[in-house]
Parts: C-alpha cells; structure tokens; sequence
C-alpha cells in the first residue's frame, strides 16, 4: 500500500534571484563562431600535438556505407534560412554527393531532371543557397559546398581542405539570419 504524501517538507530557505544572461562573444551568433575564429583554431591545432585512442576503430551503424559530417549549430539554425524546397533538396544531394575537395560534379539540367523540376527552379535554387554561402560556383558543372557546413570523408581530409580553402572560406562566411524581435539560439 501506497504512503500518503508528506506535506511537511522544508520550505526553501530563500528563492535565488535569476541572474541576466552574458551577453554573447562577438564572434559568436546563434552561437556559430565566425569562419575566422574556426581557422585560428584550426592554426593551434596544425602547430602539433597528438590524439590518441585505445579503442579499436568501428564502422558506424547508419542505412548505407558512408556518412557526412553536418554543423549541429547550422543544422539547428537551418530553419532561419527559410530555403525553398528545391534549395534545401540541392543542399541535402551536394551533402551526400562531394568528393574529397567538396566539389559536386553536376549540372543544373541534371539536377532538375533528379528532382522532376525545370533546370530554372534548380538555378534559382543554387542561387539561394550561394547568398547564404552554403555552396557557389566553381565554373559550369561544378559546384563546392562549404566545408564548413558539412563535410564526409573524415576529420584529416576536413582539416586539410580547411586550410587548402582558408581565403576562399573567409569570403564565404555563413551567418545565420535574425528572426523575429530576439535573436534565438539553440
């Protein structure tokens, strides 16, 4: 048999006071650290160091052979871009379609045929995508995708595309747009 609440427990001594939050680094929005401060990092950990692990390596368990890496904090922040659907389709098929150097070899002729769309909605979709610099143009046929965003063939390929693209990288910054009257965050 159940016991009967108690109604005698102690009275919290004295309700703390909410403390205002800090406010966020300068760097940081939506707390996405600037492209700038990620390649300082990537300097200090190209100087040296080693990591080690005991453990044996295991592939990971997802449907398919491979997978890619995605920012959390732009995955999470995606929505405030408000892509159309025929960008976000594009965003998701060059994530699982770049190779080493985050090229994707295609057409928009090619995509829109993929996607059952005219070759205009995917150019206009492609555009969308290159103002928030998720991807741009190399030349006809040839796309990259920031490595900054996502990335799948592993953490040393990344690092050394990082640095190979640092110029390139700094004038395609991805900054989370402001929606509604507060900035959100995750």
């Amino acid at each position: 048999m159940a016991q009967p609440l108690r109604s005698s427990a102690p009275a919290p001594s004295r309700t703390s006071s909410l403390a205002p939050a800090p406010e966020p680094e300068r760097d940081y929005v939506n707390g996405l650290e600037s492209a700038a401060a990620l390649l300082n990092k990537f300097k200090e950990l190209s100087k040296g160091g080693t990591f080690t692990y005991d453990r044996k390596r295991r592939p990971y368990a997802f449907y398919g052979t491979n997978h890619s890496s995605v920012s959390d904090v732009l995955q999470a922040n995606l929505w405030k871009f408000r892509l159309t659907t025929v960008a976000r389709d594009v965003l998701d098929y060059m994530v699982t379609h770049h190779d080493r150097q985050a090229l994707v070899k295609t057409t928009q002729a090619k995509l829109g045929e993929h996607f059952c769309c005219s070759q205009t909605k995917v150019s206009k979709a492609i555009g969308e995508l290159a103002r928030h610099n998720f991807t741009w143009k190399e030349k006809r046929g040839l796309y990259r995708l920031n490595p900054l965003y996502a990335y799948g063939w592993g953490s040393d390929h990344h690092r050394e595309l990082v640095v190979s693209l640092q110029k390139v990288l700094l004038e395609h910054q991805i900054e989370i747009p402001t929606v509604g009257k507060k900035e959100t965050s995750r």
